[in-house]
């Protein structure tokens, strides 16, 4: 009995194949853009964070409420507050450095006390940046600083110290001893030509505020006076 002719495959591919080929393809395609895409948004989500009038009123909110928290440590001959400016290069253009409470200690039996600066740097162009440097004043990370950078731009950052309604450029006043912490702090971040943000911020420690629990909790009287 004769034998059927052997099936001889032709090169190249079938309409199938060649479907199912296309099919692959588009579908690498369309994850590869959709990647993109992502990478993309990322960048303008982390761009908008660090640019423009919004984020400068987020960078100038983080310090004033970081700053109504600054207090004096236990430790004699530490400088509770610094306020410094400069026009020389390579230095920040301002400097202000206090001592605030870590919201939580990140290990056990970790450290409670920051040593917290904002500055603001040049970085060409006419271009700046705030940054946010923190260190731990004890625990195993002692003066292991960190540092955030919260807007970057055209902006300027004014900073005085406010004492008996007279401004200070620079604290603590060269005349003061020992330095102390002023009562407030006035800032101003201009964004572009925009007009600026202003607010005036109280350090708590220095204006004598008591704490919600304080204010709840009565006086004990003096000695030999009724309780009210």
């Amino acid at each position: 009995m004769p034998r059927p002719p052997p099936v001889v495959r032709r090169n190249g591919f079938t309409f199938v194949e060649l479907l199912l080929a296309m099919a692959l393809g588009a579908l690498a395609a369309a994850i590869l853009a959709v990647l993109i895409h992502g990478l993309m948004t990322a960048g303008d989500i982390q761009s908008d964070r660090l640019h423009g009038p919004v984020a400068a009123r987020s960078a100038l909110r983080t310090l004033s409420r970081e700053a109504a928290c600054a207090f004096a440590p236990p430790v004699q001959n530490l400088t509770p507050m610094e306020l410094t400016t400069s026009t020389e290069p390579g230095k920040p253009e301002v400097r202000l450095a206090f001592y605030a409470p870590a919201p939580d200690a990140v290990l056990p039996g970790g450290y409670d006390i920051l040593r917290v600066a904002y500055e603001v740097h040049r970085s060409g162009d006419g271009r700046k940046e705030l940054r946010r440097l923190d260190a731990p004043c004890s625990g195993p990370l002692t003066n292991a600083p960190s540092t955030n950078i919260l807007l970057q731009g055209r902006f300027t950052l004014a900073i005085e110290a406010l004492e008996n309604e007279t401004p200070h450029a620079e604290w603590p006043p060269p005349d003061q001893s020992p330095p102390a912490l002023p009562p407030s702090l006035h800032l101003a971040l201009t964004w572009n030509k925009e007009p600026p943000f202003e607010t005036e911020t109280l350090v708590q420690a220095a204006t004598g505020i008591r704490s919600p629990l304080e204010r709840e909790t009565p006086a004990e009287p003096p000695p030999g006076e009724p309780a009210e």
